[in-house]
């Protein structure tokens, strides 16, 4: 399915609705047995910060109401160096992905990465580097339905399990 969305840069009027929609997305992954976030991560001023650099985007609706949210820059966690990627340039990568419970399943995520994947192409980078947690079943199956390959894995945020870690050469 083809989301009705469009990509922009988000606004700082846009931050209280920002935060709304990712409690109720934490809300909805917990509730689907994925601790990956919870009210210590991501927080406001983790979005506050990304807007702050420009590198945090809105998915807007019809309307212009606010269906997900994403940060897009060239920056990886320093755990990243010990993955065995495929493609070791410049990159771009996608943090704190997050879609409204209410709009999941319709394209918007798919939209993100479409989105990642041409401002990479302009950028000229040669691939899109992410990662997500081990119980998040949804987003790991959307990543390979996206020609996405899983090329490692991660410990962040002082949780227990892993998050594997995926690449998609342009």
């Amino acid at each position: 399915m083809t989301a009705d969305c469009i990509i922009r840069p988000a606004r700082p009027a846009d931050l209280d609705a920002i935060c709304s929609l990712v409690r109720r997305a934490v809300a909805h992954m917990n509730a689907l047995g994925n601790p990956q976030w919870g009210a210590d991560y991501p927080t406001k001023a983790h979005y506050q910060a990304d807007l702050e650099r420009g590198e945090l985007f809105a998915a807007a609706g019809p309307e212009g109401q606010l269906l997900g949210v994403a940060c897009i820059n060239g920056t990886e966690a320093p755990e990243y160096a010990a993955v065995p990627w495929s493609y070791r340039g410049p990159v771009r990568s996608i943090h704190r992905l997050a879609v409204d419970p209410a709009v999941q399943r319709q394209g918007i995520a798919s939209a993100f990465f479409a989105f990642a994947e041409a401002q990479a192409r302009a950028a000229g980078c040669g691939a899109v580097h992410l990662d997500t947690y081990c119980r998040n079943d949804r987003m790991q199956a959307l990543l390979v339905r996206l020609g996405y390959v899983r090329r490692g894995e991660v410990h962040l945020h002082d949780r227990p399990l892993p998050y594997p870690c995926y690449e998609k050469c342009l």
